[in-house]
């Protein structure tokens, strides 16, 4: 391939953006020479640089390095490039070997250190079969996604590292970086390809570079040499011996001989094994001697000493590192699988029926495999973990200063006091929640509930808090009488929003207030004698219709009422659409920059005092209020105890609970208590 394919270069110049287009040739230049080393070093975080009169390094330096979309040719036109970027979590070591395997590929045209020092970028070229490429908007599009799928497969075939998932629509694009190993190869031959249709789609995917099958039948284990296999035999048979019935030195020696012949174990291997034994070490002739009259007398045999159900759990083994990818789900905690060598790459749920067609698909390659075996296999330390959370905060960009979070609190209509920095506090207590950890010491305590009318969008605007990517993690349906399910909901959702709130009975009431209040989550399984801990990932939200949806005020500090004055802004066409990547990241740099994600103190107080409105107050208390008042200085006082009290309303004093919720409302508003043998008795004035 020749250098003359220009790409599309973005740089910043006097505080502006500008464009330009470079060759891939000048890229490996600037590359090797650490043209922009000041800047790199800074985005490694060995060093801080000026940014608008601020000192900034890491992710945040990153930023202003030129960015170049290796897709985008002069023009402009279509180059055929494709961008593969490899994160590497594992070290330098894991790093460099990686990069030794892309620069051996023939279609390697350009690989380097990213700018960050974490990822591996690699170029290759695609052309259409024939020559040429495509021109037509459409075609480029199919072809770029195709091109990228195919390229992704091969990487994940032959370096076992899966390429960070990108649009692949021609958008991608790296940060030009410092490593004076660049690799750059202009003669690289592009991978040709016939012009894709329609459209990739899982259907249309197909099976591609699949390797060699490894059959029962060939009787070595997965990733044994013929001699290693021999030597494993070896062994499985002078165990076998010594379990066996005891005989003298010439008997075990001359069956030890039979029962390597008949494993078709290679006789020079055999006799040196044996000769390394204790008992024979030494005795070269008679070993010899007996191994040459059991081998000569008869042909190899195929006899194989090891225990089938052995071969079958590393063949099984085997067949799954080759066939498919698994991870657990950490929030969910559920298994999910990828099938390699297709283009279309995505992780999905390892239900019961995909389940079966991996037995069924290891049973057509000759492997006796049972699913117990499969759950043996999966249901393991070896499975590898996932945190579709952290991954997905993890991957968020730099914050530009633009003030989202308060821009979403503005959608709301309401003449609540302090909503739009109370909003802001509860959202960072939500995402702190997500990224507490096991240990987390304080939970997302606090429930947001948006109270007004029928039509006012209240839970549309609650589905509207969580991006697309997380939003397998909401739910607004919690069966609270199941407190099993309840208590499971904390560590498998983000956010549960307590839909028509004011359905939820007392006593389910008492026991979602202790739920708010976990900070993880322990649980027994079925036929499991040890408590398992979970991290708690939910935050809750909840709505009503009710203006008095509060029913216990000794949980009020848990709630943040919010009466909703018209209909909420939930519009997201065009400019209103809300750009959740930017908004995440001002929540993730406001938390560690030391802003409120909790509500303490002042602030909690003013919610509490704001929440007196919307108690459901007692009939008892209603008619008390119409009758007496807190006496002022000047009023005559009237002392009666909370039973004289009843009795004076006429009602009937054979409910003691009257009398109970009207001495709770006296105490709780202050009405004071005579002297004396008077204690019991309030004061009181008659309206």
């Amino acid at each position: 391939m020749k250098d003359i394919s220009k790409v599309l270069m973005k740089y910043l110049y006097r505080r502006e953006w500008k464009e330009k287009y470079v060759t891939l040739s000048q890229i490996a230049e600037w590359t090797k020479s650490g043209k922009y080393r000041s800047r790199v070093d800074a985005a490694r975080g060995f060093r801080e640089i000026s940014v608008d009169g601020g000192m900034v390094c890491g992710p945040m330096a990153a930023e202003e390095l030129p960015k170049v979309m290796p897709a985008n040719g002069a023009g402009p036109s279509y180059t055929g490039l494709v961008l593969l970027s490899f994160r590497v979590d594992e070290g330098v070591e894991t790093l460099e070997r990686l990069r030794r395997t892309v620069n051996l590929w023939e279609q390697t045209v350009l690989s380097f250190i990213g700018a960050e020092g974490r990822s591996l970028e690699v170029i290759v070229a695609y052309r259409l079969t024939g020559g040429g490429l495509p021109a037509a908007e459409p075609q480029v599009a199919l072809f770029q996604q195709y091109a990228y799928k195919r390229a992704a497969e091969f990487a994940l075939a032959s370096t076992g590292f899966k390429p960070v998932e990108v649009a692949h629509d021609g958008s991608e694009s790296f940060r030009i970086s410092c490593d004076e190993q660049v690799y750059y190869h202009p003669e690289a031959r592009p991978i040709e390809m016939v012009q894709p249709r329609e459209p990739l789609t899982d259907e249309s995917a197909q099976m591609v570079g699949k390797p060699a099958e490894v059959k029962l039948d060939t009787e070595v284990l997965p990733g044994y040499t013929r001699r290693e296999m021999d030597a494993t035999k070896f062994n499985f048979i002078c165990r076998e011996l010594a379990n066996g019935r005891e005989m003298d030195e010439d008997e075990y020696l001359m069956t030890l001989a039979a029962e390597c012949r008949k494993a078709g174990i290679d006789k020079e291997l055999a006799i040196k094994d044996t000769i390394a034994m204790g008992l024979f070490f030494k005795k070269d002739i008679l070993v010899r001697s007996a191994f040459n009259a059991a081998y000569e007398k008869h042909p190899l045999g195929r006899k194989n000493p090891v225990e089938r159900s052995l071969m079958h759990q590393q063949l099984l083994e085997e067949f799954l590192r080759r066939r498919y990818m698994f991870r657990r789900n950490s929030v969910t905690g559920d298994l999910e699988y990828q099938e390699k060598y297709r283009y279309a790459l995505w992780w999905k749920p390892l239900t019961e029926e995909a389940r079966n067609d991996i037995n069924n698909a290891a049973i057509e390659e000759g492997i006796k495999v049972w699913p117990k075996d499969l759950e043996r296999v999966l249901v393991s330390e070896h499975t590898a973990t996932y945190d579709p959370v952290r991954e997905w905060l993890d991957g968020l960009p730099a914050w530009d200063g633009r003030d989202r979070l308060g821009e979403l609190a503005d959608r709301v209509r309401t003449q609540t006091l302090g909503w739009r920095e109370n909003f802001k506090i509860w959202m960072r207590s939500m995402v702190s929640q997500w990224r507490a950890g096991r240990d987390a010491m304080y939970g997302a305590q606090m429930v947001l509930m948006l109270v007004g009318g029928q039509g006012t969008r209240k839970s549309t605007f609650m589905r509207m808090l969580l991006p697309r990517e997380l939003m397998p993690f909401y739910i607004d349906r919690i069966d609270f009488a199941n407190r099993k399910e309840a208590l499971r909901a904390l560590s498998r959702f983000l956010l549960i929003n307590i839909d028509e709130y004011d359905q939820v009975s007392k006593a389910q009431t008492a026991f979602l207030k202790h739920l708010i209040q976990r900070t993880d989550v322990k649980e027994r399984k079925l036929y499991s004698t040890t408590f398992e801990q979970s991290q708690r990932y939910a935050a809750f939200c909840a709505t009503t219709n009710s203006l008095v949806p509060l029913k216990d005020e000794s949980g009020s500090r848990r709630y943040m009422v919010v009466e909703v004055s018209g209909v909420i802004d939930t519009d997201t066409q065009g400019d209103k659409a809300i750009d959740y990547r930017q908004l995440y990241a001002q929540i993730v740099e406001e938390i560690e920059n030391g802003e409120e994600y909790a509500f303490t103190g002042e602030r909690e107080q003013q919610i509490v005092a704001q929440n007196a409105d919307y108690y459901e107050t007692p009939n008892v208390v209603s008619i008390f209020e119409d009758h007496y008042h807190k006496p002022t200085a000047a009023e005559e006082v009237v002392l009666m105890s909370p039973t004289e009290i009843i009795s004076a309303l006429k009602l009937n004093p054979a409910n003691h609970s009257y009398a109970t919720l009207l001495g709770l409302y006296l105490r709780r508003n202050g009405f004071e208590r005579g002297d004396g043998r008077q204690r019991r008795l309030y004061k009181l004035a008659e309206n």
